[in-house]
């Protein structure tokens, strides 16, 4: 998929998307073949008032079908993210069409289009859409999409492509890593991607194995993988824009390769390759910010392993050991992603001198309840980074949903034997995704830190109109936009 920039429409299109606000006018030159059938189908009311209203209309032109998509983006008063996701609509159908090229209006809705943050998601969305996972695939599916063409007389329109190409590749990188099963997918494969990732991008980049991880004594980590053949590994990647000693901004993502639950089984665990999408979205928004040049410095941590059912494998009534220093009383094997979190987020501190800290991960089931499938639950114990993360969310379309850090809840995590507990299976108070940031908060010592649970949107089984049944990719921009607003 190539993105190009017009000031003017082409001649050779198999597919045009036109962008309407309330108003229902082209304000733009069109091709005349298809303005006379357009100007119909508006006067004739096919096209709906709200936001995400379409209406394709299939024109034999010249021996040939195009597909011209018309769509609702509303009278300006809609999100940032309403305007994604209906564009999002109308270049889906372009894909079901098998559109070669697809050139899209962007001018005709110029009053909603015409910022850069929505111009830049629009640009995103030919990548993100025509997005296939095909490495399993003996026969390849081809949707037929190969580029779009978008016209628009913006200032600096083909900067903001650039950018949006950076970031929309960054995602589908993040869904490559995620949709991979763990067969494929081993820590120790995680790692050789990183470190081909990093020579690549020319950034720094440690993957240290178990020996290593033993020496650090990250041992709520070690405990999770102590179960999988595959041995762990913690994966870092540096990038230095900043300043020379400026504390990195540490994006912390878990890494569970494979999650079976432990002894804590759980029921249903077809798609637990899913579990390292934390993992994926920081290092795929390290490869943004690298590629963009951004002026910050910043660490992406990633503990990889694997949390396994075997005769080595941890069990309920351990005590674990971190690196922090406090003891765990583990009584939920399938709690296992704070555990690996928590060494992470101390190697973040002790061993990168990390500033601003923010954590990702799928790190609770709880949290699609709480919050809903279509946004992450958020905590955090600084405000002034929250907003900054609630600015990116706006930006990136990537919703987020804050939840209170209520200490009122903390008591189900007091130990009798240990220092805390990772979980208290069976409590009636409630509140599983609030006691899990509570857990990690004990950790991240007096640094400033935001903790997105991504659980409720990291694998869409259904697809939406952006992506196929699979990883969404989520986290990655929200987390570029994030280290961008830190940067400015």
């Amino acid at each position: 998929m190539e993105i190009q920039v017009k000031n003017a429409p082409v001649m050779e299109y198999d597919a045009i998307v036109i962008p309407f606000s309330d108003e229902k006018t082209l304000t733009v030159p069109v091709p005349s073949e298809v303005k006379e059938p357009v100007e119909a189908a508006l006067a004739a009311g096919k096209l709906g008032c709200t936001c995400g209203s379409t209406y394709a209309l299939d024109l034999y032109m010249e021996g040939r079908f195009v597909k011209a998509v018309l769509v609702q983006l509303g009278d300006g008063s809609a999100t940032n993210r309403e305007v994604f996701l209906a564009m999002a609509k109308a270049l889906k159908s372009c894909k079901e069409a098998k559109a070669a090229v697809t050139m899209i209006l962007l001018d005709n809705a110029k009053e909603i289009t015409g910022n850069a943050a929505t111009a830049k998601k629009i640009c995103e969305l030919p990548f993100l859409v025509s997005y296939q996972f095909n490495a399993y695939k003996s026969v390849p599916v081809v949707n037929g999409m190969k580029t779009a063409v978008i016209v628009s007389e913006m200032e600096e329109l083909e900067e903001t492509a650039a950018e949006a190409e950076n970031v929309a590749e960054s995602t589908m990188l993040a869904r490559d890593l995620i949709n991979h099963p763990s067969m494929y997918m081993t820590p120790e494969k995680l790692g050789e991607e990183a470190k081909t990732l990093a020579a690549e991008l020319g950034i720094d980049v440690t993957v240290y194995d178990k020996a290593q991880i033993e020496e650090m004594k990250m041992g709520a980590f070690l405990s999770v993988a102590k179960g999988a053949a595959d041995e762990p590994r913690v994966i870092v990647l540096r990038y230095n824009g900043g300043e020379p000693g400026e504390a990195p901004v540490a994006l912390v993502g878990k890494g569970v390769m494979f999650d079976s639950g432990g002894y804590s089984l759980k029921s249903k665990m077809a798609t637990m390759h899913d579990d390292m999408g934390g993992a994926a979205a920081v290092i795929g928004a390290i490869r943004a910010i690298a590629l963009q040049k951004l002026p910050v410095n910043v660490i992406a941590v990633v503990a990889a392993c694997e949390n396994r059912v075997s005769g080595d494998a941890y069990v309920p009534g351990d005590i674990l050991f971190s690196m922090n220093g406090k003891t765990i009383e583990m009584l939920n094997a399938d709690a296992e992603g704070r555990l690996t979190l928590a060494d992470a987020i101390t190697y973040a501190i002790r061993k990168e001198g990390a500033g601003a800290i923010i954590d990702i991960a799928t790190l609770t089931g709880a949290a699609k309840g709480a919050v809903g499938g279509r946004s992450a639950a958020v905590l955090s114990n600084d405000d002034e980074l929250y907003e900054e993360v609630l600015e990116a969310s706006r930006i990136s379309c990537e919703k987020i949903w804050r939840l209170p850090a209520d200490k009122e809840l903390f008591p189900v995590l007091q130990s009798e034997v240990a220092d805390i507990k990772n979980s208290n299976p069976g409590n009636t108070m409630g509140g599983g995704t609030i006691v899990a940031g509570l857990f990690l908060q004990e950790f991240v010592e007096s640094h400033p830190w935001v903790h997105v649970d991504m659980a409720p949107v990291n694998w869409a089984a259904d697809g939406n109109a952006y992506c196929i049944h699979g990883a969404t990719g989520y986290g990655v921009s929200l987390l570029y936009e994030t280290v961008k607003i830190i940067a400015e």
